[in-house]
């Protein structure tokens, strides 16, 4: 595998002089694969513009000394995957790890020296309550990292929980929604995107705000997207059919999608709503479109900046619908 995921990247990277500001390790886990391998791949994108890089841990997975060697590849972030410190929610969720394995854990980043820590979270499990959440999100901050994701549970296919298919109330999600972004931001933390909260700004995930704003990017490995600026793209998911496509001097690639004019715009609008930096209005119209703000403002959840639209917390949490509405509102220019 990892042969491959190197000739992939040497594949789509060979024609461009590319300059990378970000390097992500995610999906699955990352961590499996040796700290030679990352040091490889890191080397072959360290540029001077590179300025975060990070990997995905789960718990138990690691000790000091892997941690250690993390470091010495050239990650400087590290993304761990506790999602609860309740024994009983973990084992539902179909984790590896325990409660105790996942403090641990978190002691020993910190000590190893990592200066940009993030932590995931999860909400919305069958049988959690307010209060059970509310544990969760107070141990996390026992250990003060620079950055904090809260995701609400969906439901996939597949997944533990996907095929149980049950989750918390509406209620009882909005509540806790609610109540996270009290907690952390009473403590220091910026809700800078629906699920998303950072001590200070430089530690704002700059890999995912990429995704947000729509910067063009390269996925490597199974089942990766990339993203052009124009078309979308997808890796086929099987590892055989990925390593055999490379072997034969082709892209692993399953589909690719053109972004037209309108589904361009569509994802501005439903990518805009869920963060700070919102919608730009002068971005749609430069695809074509106008949109009258009136009716998106009146909601309440929404104030204007100039070009930007800018949800606050409760039009964060309603971004699908935002999004909904205004692609409604959206009128083509004649012309363009």
């Amino acid at each position: 595998m990892c042969t491959a995921i190197s000739e992939e990247f040497v594949q789509r990277t060979q024609q461009n002089n590319q300059e990378f500001q970000t390097f992500y390790a995610g999906g699955g886990t990352p961590t499996l694969l040796p700290p030679e391998f990352w040091m490889r791949m890191i080397s072959m994108v360290k540029t001077p513009s590179l300025r975060e890089v990070t990997i995905e841990s789960n718990p138990a997975v690691l000790d000091a000394v892997d941690y250690s060697s993390l470091l010495l590849a050239g990650f400087n972030r590290i993304s761990v995957g506790v999602q609860s410190f309740n024994d009983e929610q973990l084992a539902l969720l179909g984790r590896r790890h325990n409660s105790s394995e996942a403090s641990e854990s978190l002691k020993l980043i910190s000590k190893t020296g990592f200066k940009n820590i993030s932590i995931d979270l999860m909400y919305g499990l069958p049988g959690q309550t307010p209060e059970d959440q509310k544990t969760d999100v107070e141990e996390v901050l026992r250990f003060l990292p620079q950055h904090i994701s809260v995701y609400d549970l969906t439901l996939e296919p597949g997944t533990p929980m996907g095929d149980r298919g049950k989750k918390a109330s509406e209620n009882e999600c909005v509540e806790m929604y609610y109540q996270i972004h009290e907690i952390l931001t009473a403590n220091g933390y910026t809700h800078y995107e629906v699920s998303s909260y950072a001590l200070e700004d430089k530690f704002k995930s700059l890999h995912n705000s990429s995704y947000w704003n729509r910067t063009p990017y390269i996925g490597i490995g199974p089942s990766a997207h990339s993203f052009t600026g124009t078309d979308r793209s997808w890796n086929v998911s099987g590892i055989p059919e990925y390593e055999s496509a490379l072997m034969h001097g082709e892209l692993p690639v399953e589909f690719t999608e053109e972004l037209t004019g309108e589904n361009a715009a569509d994802e501005i609008l439903a990518l805009g709503f869920r963060n700070i930096n919102g919608v730009d209005l002068a971005e749609l119209k430069d695809l074509g479109f106008d949109l009258d703000p009136a009716e998106i403002l009146s909601t309440g959840l929404v104030t204007r900046r100039g070009n930007l639209l800018v949800p606050d917390e409760k039009g964060m949490l309603f971004a699908d619908l935002l999004a909904l509405k205004a692609a409604e509102l959206l009128e083509r220019i004649p012309g363009v």
